[in-house]
Formats: C-alpha cells, sequence, structure tokens
C-alpha cells in the first residue's frame, strides 16, 4: 500500500492506496484519454464528411445552373462565385479542423475530468521522494503518461523532460519501462 502523500491534497484523510488498484486507475485514465481523442477525431470526421456533402450539393446544382445558362454572357461571374463558394467551404472545414484540436488540446486534458487527477499522475511518475516503489505502478503511470502526452502537444513538451528522467532512472533489469 502507497502511504502518505498519494492522495495528499489539502486536508484530505485518505493517506494510504493500494498500488494495483491505483495502477489499474491510471490505466483507466489513459484510455479513457485515447477513446475520448478518438470519438472527437470521430465526431470531426462526421463533420467533415456533412459539409463535404453538402458542397457537393451545391457545386451540383450549381454546374446544373451553368449548364442551363452555357450561352450567356455572365459566365465568368458565376465560375468566381462558384470558386469563392469552395473557398469558403474549405475556409469552414479548417475552422473546424481547428476548432476539433482545440476541444483535444485543451478541454480533454486541460479542463475536464482527467485533468483532476493529471497532478497525481505526475507525483507517481516522478517518484517523488522515493515513495513509489511498485514497478507495476511506475509502468502504468508512464503509460498513461505517455498516453496524456499523445493528445496533447503543450502538455506532451511540458512533461517529456519528466518521461525521460523516468525512463532513465528506471533500474537496468526493469525492462518493461524501457
Amino acid at each position: 500500500a502507497m502511504t502518505h502523500a498519494t492522495f495528499a491534497i489539502g486536508n484530505c484523510d485518505v493517506e494510504t492506496c493500494n498500488s494495483f488498484r491505483l495502477s489499474r486507475f491510471f490505466f483507466v485514465l489513459g484510455h479513457f484519454a485515447l477513446k475520448l481523442l478518438v470519438h472527437t477525431e470521430a465526431i470531426s470526421g462526421s463533420v467533415r464528411r456533412a459539409t463535404a456533402k453538402k458542397t457537393l450539393k451545391k457545386q451540383e446544382a450549381a454546374d446544373k445552373t451553368k449548364a442551363a445558362n452555357k450561352a450567356s454572357d455572365g459566365e465568368d461571374d458565376e465560375d468566381d462565385a462558384i470558386e469563392a463558394e469552395l473557398g469558403v467551404a474549405a475556409e469552414r472545414e479548417a475552422e473546424n479542423e481547428r476548432r476539433m484540436a482545440d476541444i483535444s488540446e485543451r478541454e480533454i486534458l486541460g479542463r475536464g475530468l482527467i485533468s483532476k487527477f493529471t497532478p497525481l499522475l505526475l507525483r507517481v511518475v516522478g517518484n517523488e521522494g522515493g515513495r513509489y516503489n511498485s514497478n507495476i505502478l511506475k509502468q502504468s503511470a508512464a503509460l498513461a503518461l505517455c498516453k496524456f502526452m499523445c493528445i496533447s502537444g503543450k502538455f506532451c513538451e511540458e512533461n517529456l523532460p519528466l518521461i525521460f528522467t523516468a525512463l532513465s532512472n528506471a533500474p537496468a533489469d526493469d525492462t518493461s519501462l524501457r
């Protein structure tokens, strides 16, 4: 059992935690974070497909109108309007992509429920004061941290030194962490 400082937040009474339970919890946190990222990307893909379908319908309607007015002098104006509309659609798609990236960057790890457990995860990976001796706990925490780092570039940059320190401090016989 982990003693003193596993959940030492303020005047919290919880002082001990089973390392196997905590390692399973870290696994769930990391897995859930990746599932949220996959879900966000799926939503982004469905928005992209819906936008493309809508743009295709508009383009087909414009092509029909263009074919009907083929002999008219305003052909260049219609081509310009179609190109402008396609440019707006591309801008909308880029905005949707940016919004989805922002959600994964800021919401999943920034303000979401998962972020509340990040300090605990960082404490275990950093092995503050040598308090965390369970190999499975350290391995699970390092894996969860790597999963978090896959989600957010900013989080990755901030915690890359920590993961490298944890890997370099791992015993030579602990090949599962390396």
